[in-house]
């Protein structure tokens, strides 16, 4: 009977994606482009909808959602990535690696400059490295720079940074010594903690630098122009970049928005230009229309279990609330762009080996089994959910993401537990489970490079995004081995062993469902490109020709 009932409410909440799509659409939005020009062709400005702030705009601190726009559109690291995820020079215009992988020089461009400019130097690129090895900065991406010789050692205090094996050889050349070999070291270069700071404005005394957009200069296409808090952020195009004749959209601002009709209003109304990421019952009424575009990305949406608290203490009650899971009734409800998950790298990510997703190459970790599921509650002292305490799923207050809620309160109605469901504003929802509050926290994690360590590191006992500390030395080992494995098919294999400690045999997570992007562009853009992953490089949109 209760089987029943959850699916009828799949289908209710379908039809209400439906409806809500359908009234969502009506008017074409973006029909008629409000995108200005100059007389030049070069765009005015462009609008996108942007997740609220938590956090900050440092590149050695505690990186806020909005962070990464900065990163994108301000600050260029040594490397970047093309349109097929590949590495490419960027502030670097060439490096040499030695024979044993262990040895990384980089070269940085003559004509790499800040936005108000003065050149770039090693020294700024260190400075983000030395101020994130400072624990008083919270940095959530230092972990990636303990590759580094005795990065973490300066990190727990054991050495001085002077030890740490970053050298600057002069003012445009950098060397680093790695505790052994890492064959995704370049891949690593494009997070946060190998951005460059201006050394004269980002230092540890002056803490509001990074808001400040006389001080957080860009080297990248743009720099910070204003920044207002909880309502917009704008970045004006940089004209002492390398190539500021290529970037032809003067000015991005980034408007604050949690509420999905309040995102679709606007883009509707053309208030912004672009809102990535559109939620399924907004993106399905543009189906047919050029605003709608989809591209494939490597995400997972999880479940984190808290499990320093009872109930989730106990592995088994993990693994009850997680095998209890129908993952085909929650991608349904979520939309068409999404599908079952259940490894926690994302099954759109590609093996470096031959290109196979990854989901075809894990074995299967999860399984939809109520029985077993109802067994391991009771073996865990918890017969049909008799004696355990109030248990609470908290997720960001979207409407996508109170749909999702509703099946898993259903589906775990039907294992003999009632969960309270806990809306909350994005940035409380952060700080909330960032500082262990949450018995079960709805996740989502992008690629921020292109290796299955950007998901699997996140766990490593002491990683500074590991929130529930969960700590396994198997676990820890097979992702160290991997870190010095040059050999691509042998270090696939650690990892996908790693994964299946984490999702099947600890159970610390709980894989959802993974989505392609829905993004709602006005049509008359072109010329941006994706990095692969996450990322949108607007600089060199242009308004179509025919549309002009």
């Amino acid at each position: 009977m209760l089987m029943k009932k959850t699916r009828k409410m799949v289908a209710a909440l379908l039809s209400t994606v439906v409806a809500i799509g359908g009234l969502t659409g009506c008017g074409g939005g973006g029909s008629s482009s409000t995108i200005q020009t100059n007389d030049k062709g070069e765009i005015t400005e462009l609008v996108e909808a942007v997740q609220p702030e938590s956090g900050e705009y440092d590149p050695a601190g505690v990186a806020a959602y909005e962070y990464f726009s900065v990163q994108t559109e301000c600050y260029e690291g040594f490397v970047s990535y093309d349109e097929d995820g590949q590495i490419q020079p960027a502030a670097a215009d060439h490096w040499d690696v030695n024979d044993e992988a262990t040895e990384y020089t980089f070269y940085i461009r003559d004509d790499e400059k800040w936005s108000d400019g003065s050149d770039v130097t090693s020294a700024d690129f260190e400075n983000t490295m030395k101020r994130a090895l400072n624990p008083d900065n919270g940095s959530w991406y230092v972990d990636f720079l303990f590759v580094i010789k005795n990065a973490q050692k300066c990190f727990n205090g054991e050495c001085d940074f002077s030890d740490v094996g970053i050298e600057c050889i002069d003012d445009k050349t950098i060397k680093f010594t790695l505790e052994k070999p890492c064959s995704y070291f370049l891949d690593l270069c494009k997070l946060p903690t190998y951005m460059p700071s201006n050394c004269k404005y980002a230092t540890d005394d002056n803490k509001d630098w990074d808001m400040n957009p006389e001080q957080n200069l860009g080297n990248g296409p743009y720099h910070l122009s204003e920044h207002v808090d909880g309502d917009h952020v704008s970045f004006e195009k940089n004209e002492y970049y390398r190539d500021a004749d290529k970037v032809t959209v003067l000015k991005i601002t980034d408007k604050f928005m949690d509420d999905d009709q309040a995102k679709a209003s606007a883009y509707q109304t053309g208030e912004i230009n672009i809102l990535q990421g559109a939620p399924s019952d907004i993106a399905e009424s543009y189906e047919g229309k050029d605003d709608l575009r989809i591209r494939e990305v490597p995400q997972t949406n999880y479940i984190l279990f808290n499990i320093n608290e009872k109930p989730f203490d106990d592995v088994r009650v993990r693994q009850a609330f997680s095998l209890a899971l129908n993952r085909k009734d929650i991608a349904a409800v979520v939309g068409t762009s999404c599908e079952p998950a259940t490894t926690f790298v994302g099954k759109n990510y590609k093996s470096k080996t031959d290109g196979t997703k990854w989901s075809e190459l894990q074995d299967e970790l999860l399984e939809e089994n109520l029985e077993k599921a109802k067994q391991l509650l009771a073996d865990a002292g918890y017969p049909d959910g008799k004696g355990l305490p109030t248990i609470t799923y908290t997720y960001p207050a979207m409407s996508y993401e109170a749909n999702v809620a509703q099946v898993l309160q259903a589906e775990w109605k039907e294992l003999g537990v009632d969960v309270k469901l806990e809306a909350m504003e994005y940035e409380v929802y952060v700080e909330e489970r960032r500082s262990g509050k949450l018995q079960m926290a709805r996740m989502q994690w992008y690629a921020d490079y292109n290796d299955p360590t950007s998901w699997l590191k996140m766990y490593q006992t002491g990683n500074a995004q590991n929130d529930v500390n969960w700590s396994n030395a198997d676990y820890d080992k097979l992702i160290e081995e991997s870190d010095k494995n040059l050999d691509e098919a042998s270090r696939q294999e650690q990892l996908l062993a790693a994964e299946k400690i984490l999702v099947s045999d600890d159970t610390v997570i709980c894989p959802l469902f993974s989505a392609s992007n829905q993004d709602l562009i006005d049509p008359s853009l072109t010329g941006y490109y994706n990095d692969g992953l996450a990322y949108t490089f607007w600089y060199n949109a242009h308004i179509k020709e025919d549309t002009k």
